[in-house]
């Protein structure tokens, strides 16, 4: 008789909100839940970073002492994203996405709005010696700056809206890659209709010294088919990329719709 593989032992995340006295029963409804929200939108910023699937998080106990609420998660990436989120408190954001960092804004006003003096994440899985952490706001970031209007070519393969009503939208680059941007309900709404297909996109990055992270989506459009000499170009990446050779095609792309739309045509009038 064989015996069955042993399940991974579920994950387990402990919060705390801190406060003199402070018992579940003194948090509003609105406010805890609001508290689970946050949590749980830093963790599906977490898993877009880190490009990993959201994880499923439920909500295991709430105990007295400090009003402590007890999170686990089955899921095999859980592990990563619960080290990703002790490490993005620790560093109050410093070098995380836009999306985490605002992620994490959220968590802290959320916290504020408890009425508790701190919220306090426990050492994940009681790592022996670990001292627990005290959220506190993201950091400033000094060194990022705007780049703006910036032409990607890239398909729609992913459309959200969470539940503050804030849209996002992933791209995965032609030339490789994939980012995940922010977006209003009208942009949302037309990328919802592309998704799949190739798509023209104007939008903004947050530019560091060494990385620059996705901002939002300026504009976005169902890019036309390309010439045959264009899709030969492409082919001819494909092959260089596999052999480890990447350049950037944006630029021979737009080019050619150019040509095309001023309706440029060359002949041998022999």
């Amino acid at each position: 008789m064989t015996r069955k593989p042993k399940s991974p032992s579920p994950t387990r995340l402990t919060i705390a909100i801190e406060g003199e006295g402070l018992a579940p029963k003194d948090i509003r409804v609105r406010d805890l839940i609001e508290l689970l929200e946050a949590t749980a939108s830093t963790f599906d910023a977490l898993a877009a970073e880190k490009q990993l699937d959201k994880p499923s998080l439920s909500l295991a106990k709430i105990t007295n002492g400090s009003a402590r609420l007890e999170l686990v998660s089955e899921d095999r990436a859980a592990p990563r994203l619960v080290d990703a989120f002790w490490s993005v408190v620790k560093s109050r954001g410093k070098g995380a996405t836009p999306r985490t960092r605002r992620a994490l804004g959220r968590l802290h006003r959320a916290a504020a709005r408890t009425g508790g003096a701190a919220l306090r994440i426990d050492p994940v899985n009681d790592k022996r010696g670990a001292k627990p952490l005290y959220l506190t706001a993201p950091v400033e970031e000094e060194q990022a700056k705007i780049e703006e209007a910036t032409l990607v070519f890239a398909r729609v393969v992913g459309v959200n809206i969470d539940v503050q009503e804030q849209g996002s939208i992933t791209l995965r680059y032609d030339d490789g890659g994939s980012g995940e941007f922010g977006a209003d309900l009208e942009i949302l709404m037309r990328a919802a209709a592309l998704i799949g297909h190739p798509v023209e996109a104007n939008v903004t990055f947050a530019k560091g010294e060494e990385v620059r992270h996705p901002l939002n989506i300026e504009g976005i459009k169902k890019r036309k088919p390309q010439s045959s000499l264009v899709a030969a170009f492409e082919e001819a990446r494909r092959e260089m990329t596999a052999k480890g050779i990447v350049y950037d095609s944006t630029a021979l792309i737009a080019a050619d719709q150019e040509d095309e739309e001023g309706g440029v045509v060359e002949t041998d009038r022999g």
